[in-house]
């Protein structure tokens, strides 16, 4: 596996740990109380910042290639680029509606919400269909020659939360993620 395809999956597995905290935050709402909204707006943040900007325009060079390169693959692949615009769309309006209520806006709860589990639903699908069939088409597909000239097109940045200098914005966000891992590791089996 090309040391691209390694971190686009260590990137899901990434992505995954702040979308169950995105659902931890909302089951709150289900009991009556209020979420971390400024950790809700750090993770959004980070995902409008990270995924958005890094992480899937490199994905989409890869969707190009797969889909020039493997007959029938075209309408998966279109799809598979719509959604980044569709989760954009979502990251964006989350991170909106976060920053007001955290400004002291007032911002109806259903809709958090219905964007936040709109936003969750539709990256974990995405997530499922990019490991299940476009990693191992890539993996298949590309050579060396195209991971060269992806990572040259679209430079590797360092991850600016789960890297190995932590951006001063992401400290508690950070340190939540590892509250969790402590406290998932603790738990019976």
């Amino acid at each position: 596996m090309s040391t691209t395809l390694a971190l686009w999956h260590a990137d899901h597995v990434n992505f995954a740990k702040l979308l169950n905290l995105i659902e931890d935050q909302l089951a709150l709402f289900q009991d009556g109380a209020s979420p971390d909204y400024e950790m809700l707006l750090d993770i959004m943040y980070y995902m409008t910042r990270y995924s958005d900007v890094l992480h899937h325009p490199k994905e989409d060079l890869v969707f190009a290639l797969i889909k020039e390169r493997q007959h029938g693959t075209a309408e998966r692949v279109d799809e598979l680029t719509d959604q980044h615009a569709l989760l954009k769309g979502f990251g964006e309006e989350l991170v909106h509606d976060l920053g007001d209520i955290i400004n002291g806006s007032i911002v109806s709860r259903a809709s958090v919400e219905s964007a936040a589990r709109a936003y969750l639903n539709s990256f974990r699908r995405h997530m499922d269909i990019e490991e299940g069939e476009i990693l191992p088409l890539a993996a298949r597909l590309l050579g060396e020659a195209d991971w060269v000239a992806i990572d040259v097109a679209i430079r590797h940045f360092e991850d600016p939360l789960f890297g190995t200098r932590t951006e001063q914005r992401y400290t508690a966000l950070r340190q939540q993620i590892e509250r969790e891992a402590k406290a998932a590791g603790a738990r019976p089996r």
